[in-house]
């Protein structure tokens, strides 16, 4: 559930795309395992998000303390699962957006389009994303489907 909420002292945020490595067939076998491991490490470092997958793209949110976030960043970024990393935001934030979810996750299907649609995508294509239209299409989502 996104949720405004004062914010931490240094609370900073990242956003970034990715490309799977993989087949398209193994994209939900490798989210099942990102999202498990994630939970696990995340919530000992009190950072949160949220994960847009689908089309062979990621799209994540990270937040919490600058240095925990950059730290799983720089995770990410060792993982061979994805590849084409691109940076397209990071900063302070003033609030959290995802405080519940350590790290919440959506995989696109046909009846995102209308989604895609609203964030100006015909695929998705993340990295086109600027900052705010990647932020305001991972709250969507995560206001429709983090119940």
């Amino acid at each position: 559930m996104t949720d405004i909420q004062a914010a931490p002292r240094n609370l900073f945020r990242l956003v970034y795309s990715s490309r799977f490595t993989g087949p398209e067939r193994a994209m939900d076998e490798t989210l099942r395992s990102v999202i498990a491991q994630s939970i696990q490490k995340n919530r000992m470092v009190d950072v949160t998000g949220f994960l847009l997958a689908g089309e062979g793209r990621f799209l994540q949110l990270l937040e919490g303390r600058e240095d925990a976030v950059r730290e799983t960043y720089d995770r990410i970024g060792k993982d061979s699962r994805h590849t084409d990393l691109v940076l397209i935001h990071e900063g302070a934030a003033e609030r959290r957006l995802f405080r519940d979810w350590n790290m919440g996750q959506h995989r696109l299907g046909l009846a995102d389009r209308a989604l895609l649609t609203e964030a100006g995508l015909s695929v998705f294509e993340p990295a086109e994303l600027d900052a705010e239209a990647a932020v305001n299409l991972l709250t969507v989502a995560g206001g429709r489907y983090l119940r």
